[in-house]
């Protein structure tokens, strides 16, 4: 009989080896889990000033850091980034989920406070680098393998949280100073979303950059975050989640303490509810929510329960994490869940497309179970069909400037309040506007180049006004409406109302385009 040696036999192993590796069907079997490896090298301008900075994740890369230089915060910001499985740079774009992550308490954003903070549920999230510890609720890396679509969370450093009371809206400058820890720090929050973050992973991944194919979620602070950015850009996302979040803000008075006394407002320059009230329904979910009537945009939402229902008692969130030993989480889900109770139909009546799922536990105890059962598929499905846009829209804001569904709108007057847009159609020939002050409109590009067209506006009483406006070179017409009087006693008076009233009382005035 031939015998081979050890030696021999071991040679023969590692050649049988090295042969089948270098084999293109080996390689693509063995590599078949590693995902395409985008590179910043190639990045266009402006983002290649920006040190952008791409690592995976030792012992799963899939999992990356993003790490840049934000024009809008002034500052390097760590974002984290999960690649879906069969993440490919050629072929189809791929969706992104965009998460917004919840509060992290300026007072305990300190990492020689772990010891303490750690032995409570909510105390831990809240605490020094929250945003990375809230953004691992999820196990967004384990359900990797079914999504179809990347996940995308900024502020994920796990030393500090930059976005810490910030609601993920723009700040102003504060009319009392700030002096953090005491104080959360004013940031332009919105702007780094839309205007950084969101295009740089568009020009890095092959992403997707239409509505149809993005979408946002939040937890807590998050949460109600993911509502505004739903609500307050229409037109920019086809999914909105809020995890653990309130549907309003101004009219519940635990929320309205909790708010003022944390400083959430105040310390991105909004004030108090007393003194700012028409700010901060500026930006309240409920007073915002008609802009996503009838939209073809997908709402889910989910509260937990407290374990206070008899069948939540054995559940495994309920028994790893019991109300007892973690009061601070359960008394703010607490709120949610009564919040939840108060308005479990209130978004579907006002013609909004919500699903609400109740879960045992208390505050981020069933954030990975939610996800995997219920945002993922529903994410997965809104991102494989077509996404229709509206051909006719209401929106309101109390925003200066703000742009929804191809219409740019500035509005001049002496404070803030609310302008609402109804009955606006798609290609810019009719809208009517409800507020006060002088708003111009630019409309959507729908329009022959450099052809005159007639404009009327009407008045509730039927007195009709027309001018002949030339569209620009860009095919938008701009349009000058004078709205009258501004009405911020009438407005404030009236916005003890429940949201879907109509705050704003002065004239309306509708306008319609037709040809000169």
């Amino acid at each position: 009989m031939w015998r081979v040696g050890r030696a021999g036999f071991v040679a023969m192993a590692l050649a049988v080896v090295m042969t089948l590796v270098a084999a293109p069907g080996f390689v693509r079997y063995a590599m078949a889990d590693e995902p395409d490896r985008p590179s910043v090298a190639g990045l266009p301008a402006p983002f290649r000033d920006w040190d952008v900075r791409l690592t995976p994740r030792a012992d799963n890369p899939r999992v990356l850091d993003l790490v840049f230089t934000s024009p809008a915060l002034h500052r390097r910001i760590t974002n984290r980034v999960y690649l879906p499985g069969g993440y490919r740079t050629d072929g189809p774009r791929w969706p992104v989920m965009y998460y917004l992550h919840g509060s992290d308490l300026p007072a305990l954003d300190n990492e020689t406070l772990r010891p303490v903070t750690r032995q409570e549920y909510l105390a831990n999230d809240i605490s020094a680098g929250g945003g990375a510890v809230q953004t691992d609720l999820f196990d967004f890396d384990k359900a990797a393998d079914r999504a179809r679509f990347l996940v995308v969370s900024p502020d994920t450093s796990p030393h500090e949280a930059i976005c810490e009371t910030c609601f993920w809206f723009d700040g102003r400058p504060p009319a009392t100073p700030t002096a953090h820890p005491v104080t959360a720090v004013p940031l332009a929050a919105d702007t780094y979303l839309h205007h950084d973050l969101y295009p740089l992973v568009e020009a890095l991944f092959h992403a997707r950059s239409d509505r149809g194919g993005r979408g946002v979620m939040g937890f807590s602070m998050g949460a109600m975050a993911a509502y505004q950015q739903g609500m307050m850009h229409p037109d920019q996302y086809a999914v909105v989640s809020s995890v653990s979040g309130v549907l309003d803000l101004v009219n519940d008075p635990e929320m309205i303490a909790v708010l003022d006394g944390v400083g959430y407002y105040r310390d991105q320059g909004y004030g108090t509810s007393v003194t700012d009230k028409p700010e901060w329904r500026g930006r309240n979910p409920l007073d915002l929510a008609t802009n996503l009537a009838g939209v073809d945009t997908e709402v889910l939402s989910t509260s937990g329960d407290v374990c206070l229902r008899p069948t939540s008692v054995l559940a495994p969130e309920c028994v790893r994490y019991p109300p007892a030993r973690n009061p601070a989480a359960a008394w703010a889900e607490s709120i949610m869940y009564r919040q939840y109770l108060e308005h479990a139909n209130r978004l579907r009546q006002l013609g909004v497309h919500e699903t609400h799922y109740l879960y045992p536990g208390v505050h981020g105890s069933y954030n990975s179970r939610m996800y995997a059962e219920r945002l993922l598929p529903l994410a997965d499905s809104v991102f494989d069909r077509h996404v229709a846009d509206p051909k006719v829209f209401s929106s309101r804001s109390v925003l200066d400037h703000f742009s929804v569904w191809g219409y740019d709108v500035t509005v001049r007057r002496p404070g803030p309040e609310f302008l609402d847009m109804t009955g606006a159609r798609g290609d810019g020939t009719e809208f009517t506007l409800r507020g006060s002050g002088v708003a111009q409109l630019s409309t959507p590009a729908s329009f022959h180049p450099d052809q005159t067209y007639r404009v009327a506006a009407t008045r509730a009483g039927g007195t009709v006004s027309v001018r002949q406006v030339r569209a620009g070179h860009d095919g938008r017409l701009l349009i000058r409406v004078d709205l009258g009087r501004a009405a911020l006693l009438d407005q404030l008076t009236n916005q003890v109302k429940p949201s879907g009233t109509d705050l704003s009382t002065a004239t309306p005035v509708t306008v319609r385009v037709t040809t000169g």
